[in-house]
């Protein structure tokens, strides 16, 4: 069964937009592994509600030092996740069309110009700035749109432009050339990014889209009724595999009438246990089904770095592992990858569910209490229950043996995934041999 799924995988890998998607995240990780350093360090150590800014007692830095940093900080995440959506559109467009043997600087800039057309919100501009995008289009937010609008770029290049051969592409008159060749292409990518940039600004189906994510969070977090809470969990790690999701924002949600009914009653009683609403999603989402982020991803890394020395999913796993720790596992999403690899959509879908429905068990049986109270941000996943129950050890055991539940229940898929590395390393020695002969 296992090689049956194994060679299912290698085979998807032979289609052109898999291997262009597995050559650009790989390419992206580094500026996205940055941006979520400074996001987790922006949170955690130099935000007055971070986890490190409290537990060292950072209080103590001057306000003013600690604006530059936050301004530093802030800046480096803006100009890298901020704006993922440019690089991986440059990426996935280049690689396409140097597939093809076409020409991929020329795709990669047309795919910038496409996609910045497509974002600019016209009549909307501040009267500070003179220019103002749709942030959901720039950033990762929509990986996978993104994806294929680099790939489709570089298929138009692919059909209407010729191959490029010889070394000496550079030369000017060779540059001329490839100069008029783009015009078809980047013509026809301008009156399609006008058409989308058209419709996104007169028509309320942007609006919609935007908000989807926020809505199943806030459906996954505020509904106090179980079944809806599992549906849009399910929502959420979905669009998150996608790529269409925030998975690099902290969302634990503090705020909400059933959420400070339960505080009140947990500060009035002295107790986390029996408030008035046991199974908020909330309380179980970001206390059971958090570790690591969306997915369970602090399950996965210690997974990988059980099972897989050497390989490049084990220095992904080693270089990410401080911010999965803090919940912040954009980085992981886009290295290993998991973001569209069909090995990791299980248990990253799933693995949440059982979590939420082991833990609403155990607090039916009054095995644990609920988590009322709020927790700083970027708490690690595995004491958020703890911290959120004001330090009930019954409920930090449980979160541990739901993380190792999670770790062995992910260690199965980690093999394969490993098994598919090994095979793709393989072929591309195999046909780099072939051509470095021929």
């Amino acid at each position: 069964m296992h090689e049956k799924i194994i060679n299912r995988i290698i085979a998807l890998h032979h289609y052109s937009f898999v291997r262009i998607t597995r050559q650009t995240l790989i390419m992206i990780f580094p500026i996205v592994f940055i941006g979520t350093m400074a996001k987790m360090i922006l949170k955690t150590v130099f935000k007055p509600d971070g986890f490190i800014y409290n537990v060292a007692f950072l209080d103590v830095i001057p306000q003013s030092v600690l604006q530059i940093i936050q301004f530093v900080l802030t800046s480096i995440g803006q100009l890298t996740l901020g704006i993922l959506g440019v690089y991986t559109a440059y990426m996935a467009a280049k690689f396409t069309a140097k597939l093809y043997r076409r020409d991929g600087k020329f795709a990669g800039i047309t795919a910038i110009l496409t996609l910045l057309l497509m974002s600019y919100r016209y009549g909307k501009m501040s009267s500070s700035f003179s220019l103002n995008f749709y942030q959901r289009l720039l950033s990762g937010n929509s990986l996978l749109l993104v994806l294929l609008l680099g790939y489709g770029i570089g298929q138009l290049y692919r059909l209407l432009t010729p191959p490029k051969y010889g070394e000496n592409t550079n030369s000017l008159p060779l540059l001329q050339e490839r100069a008029f060749s783009s015009m078809g292409p980047i013509i026809i990518s301008v009156i399609f990014g006008v058409a989308v940039a058209i419709f996104l600004n007169f028509n309320t189906i942007y609006h919609a889209w935007s908000t989807s994510y926020s809505s199943l969070v806030g459906v996954a977090q505020e509904h106090r009724q179980l079944w809806l809470t599992l549906l849009a969990s399910l929502g959420i790690t979905t669009m998150d595999w996608l790529g269409l999701g925030v998975p690099y924002n902290s969302m634990a949600l503090m705020s909400g009438e059933s959420f400070t009914a339960n505080l009140n009653y947990a500060l009035a009683h002295g107790t986390p246990w029996n408030v008035p609403y046991k199974y908020l999603g909330s309380s179980l989402y970001n206390s059971f089904a958090n570790f690591g982020g969306d997915g369970l991803i602090l399950a996965l890394i210690v997974a990988i770095l059980l099972t897989s020395n050497g390989s490049y999913m084990h220095r992904v796993a080693r270089w990410t592992a401080l911010p999965t720790l803090f919940n912040f596992n954009y980085a992981t999403m886009v290295g290993l990858p998991i973001v569209f690899n069909p090995l990791f959509f299980i248990p990253f879908t799933f693995l949440p569910i059982v979590n939420i429905l082991l833990a609403s068990f155990a607090i039916a049986i009054h095995l644990i209490p609920s988590t009322p109270y709020p927790v700083l941000q970027g708490t690690p996943g595995p004491l958020l229950g703890f911290i959120g129950t004001n330090g009930n050890w019954g409920t930090l055991i449980f979160a541990l043996v739901l993380l190792l539940l999670d770790i062995i229940a992910y260690i199965p898929f980690v093999k394969m995934a490993l098994a598919v590395e090994r095979r793709l390393t393989l072929e591309e020695q195999e046909v780099a041999g072939h051509e470095k002969n021929s």
